[in-house]
């Protein structure tokens, strides 16, 4: 839920060790290759109900990546984890202070969740087209999903586009509560205007999962658009993330 605000709100160098690279592109691949490889590592399927061979994929997947930096240690972190959080998506989006208190002081699994989560959100920007066709394509749609989906607070970002629909900014303009967020519609514009922006996309997201807007949301919408009109900026879409669905204002012909 959107609340409407009158205010405005404006490393080190990586080595090799024991045969392991700990690079950038080397604790991609070696995420891609731990996640992917734990997904088959689940034991008789034939047993398990869909929710316990989940579980039991994200927490092989999450032990065999952990296992890079703390051998012998990586179940046990993993278990604390996944208990604590949930889910390998909700684990990759919190904090370095929240992932602290349940890892205390195994500095080098939080670097390496938190290179993770920055190398995984990278590789879904590289794959956003040049040019927005619609505030839906699918490629943009994955993109959000991948970087709200599983956020515990409400977010509110805002795409910034030129006169050709090119992306010229994608920013984190408000963050609030697990059901609520304050934004300033005014400095969303401000911001557009900085940028010589001639198109936004409202992007927020719903931890609670319901696609719905709420009346605030709507709202807020509506405010947005009647000062975009004033400074001639268009208002392509409001789209809501919740989990791995999603919704927009447009789809549900409230703009």
């Amino acid at each position: 839920m959107l609340s409407i605000a009158s205010n405005h709100r404006a490393g080190g160098a990586y080595r090799e060790a024991h045969g392991r690279d700990y690079s950038p592109e080397g604790l991609f691949r070696n995420a891609v290759r731990s996640f992917l490889s734990g997904a088959d590592n689940v034991g008789d399927r034939n047993l398990l109900s869909s929710a316990q061979i989940e579980n039991l994929r994200n927490r092989s997947a999450l032990a065999q990546l952990i296992e890079l930096v703390a051998p012998g240690k990586a179940n046990t972190l993993s278990d604390a984890l996944l208990t604590e959080f949930g889910s390998i998506g909700r684990i990759l989006s919190e904090s370095e202070e929240a992932l602290r208190r349940v890892l205390g002081s195994h500095d080098a699994v939080i670097n390496l969740l938190m290179a993770a989560e920055k190398l995984f959100t990278a590789q879904l920007q590289n794959d956003l087209p040049k040019r927005l066709v619609s505030a839906t394509d699918s490629k943009l749609i994955s993109y959000l999903q991948g970087s709200m989906g599983s956020l515990a607070n409400e977010t509110m970002r805002v795409l910034f586009l030129d006169n050709a629909n090119h992306l010229l900014k994608d920013e984190e303009l408000g963050t609030g509560s697990p059901n609520k967020i304050i934004v300033p519609p005014r400095s969303i514009l401000k911001r557009a205007l900085e940028l010589n922006a001639s198109a936004i996309i409202l992007v927020h997201n719903h931890p609670a999962g319901d696609l719905k807007p709420s009346r605030s949301d709507i709202k807020f919408t509506m405010l947005i658009k009647t000062i975009c009109r004033e400074l001639e900026i268009k208002l392509h879409d409001h789209i809501i993330i919740a989990g791995n669905q999603w919704s927009s204002f447009r789809k549900m012909r409230l703009l």
